[in-house]
């Protein structure tokens, strides 16, 4: 056996320990979790108690409040953006921005368990309606290094790698950069906050080579404007992507009145 041929299987090996040893402690690391922050015992909207059997984390009584979408709802100025389908699961209303600030804001990470596989029922809804759906990978919107150490985490990421356990579809990490924080936008106009998103996301060099030709589905948590989304795509496009499809758990839909603007989630 040549040196080469040893080597190529003893790297082999050590890579199947490594991921194997990764499964171990990413099951492990779940048990713990199920153990100091037990699933769907209490609803994410109200905080009452629930049966088991609502696997999304949301109460009947809570469910009947949110506005859930069952259209795209930028549908009619898509030609705007550079995404080209957006799936959202509700409006950004009183329940589902509690539950986005939560994730987001508040330190609770765990909420992407629940939310993240409601996401991927969307697409799977959409793709037994219509037909489509066939996406290379789901591509978590990123954020930059230094909201990642103060957060402790990417919620869109989390989101993402929750529905692709149920879409059977790798995540995509390593390919799209956030290379700049951008200032707040909450009181900016959709046209404002697309000038200000320009030149904030690039693609990694070493990774973007898988882009080209990918139909990819761009995972955030919250699309009001449609700015960050569309500066993404942009990016994405710009590098090899056929198409950008947005999932998102919940969307404005009054995304593109003024006053609506300035009611938004900050990053």
């Amino acid at each position: 056996m040549s040196i080469m041929g040893s080597r190529a299987e003893r790297a082999a090996q050590n890579h199947g320990n490594e991921a194997s040893g990764l499964g171990i402690m990413e099951r492990a690391a779940g048990k713990v979790l199920d153990l100091v922050f037990p699933q769907n015992i209490y609803c994410l909207c109200c905080g009452d108690t629930m049966e088991k059997s609502r696997i999304h984390g949301i109460c009947d009584k809570c469910a009947e409040k949110i506005n859930w979408l069952d259209h795209d709802p930028f549908r009619a100025s898509l030609e705007d953006f550079a995404f080209d389908h957006v799936l959202s699961c509700c409006v950004y209303g009183f329940y589902p921005r509690r539950i986005m600030h939560d994730l987001k804001l508040h330190g609770k990470p765990y909420i992407a368990r629940s939310i993240g596989p409601l996401m991927a029922e969307k697409v799977l809804a959409e793709k037994a309606l219509t037909g489509g759906g066939g996406y290379t990978a789901l591509l978590p919107v990123p954020c930059t290094a230094v909201k990642r150490r103060k957060r402790g985490y990417n919620q869109a990421e989390l989101l993402a790698k929750y529905a692709a356990k149920q879409l059977r579809l790798p995540v995509w990490t390593d390919v799209l950069i956030k290379q700049k924080e951008t200032p707040s936008m909450r009181l900016s106009t959709g046209e404002e906050r697309r000038n200000l998103m320009q030149g904030v996301f690039s693609v990694d060099q070493n990774t973007c080579a898988k882009l080209r030709g990918a139909d990819i589905l761009l995972v955030d948590d919250v699309l009001t404007t449609g700015s960050t989304a569309d500066a993404c795509a942009r990016t994405l496009k710009d590098a090899g992507a056929r198409t950008v499809s947005v999932l998102c758990f919940a969307s404005s839909a009054r995304a593109f009145e003024p006053e609506w603007e300035r009611e938004t989630i900050t990053e």
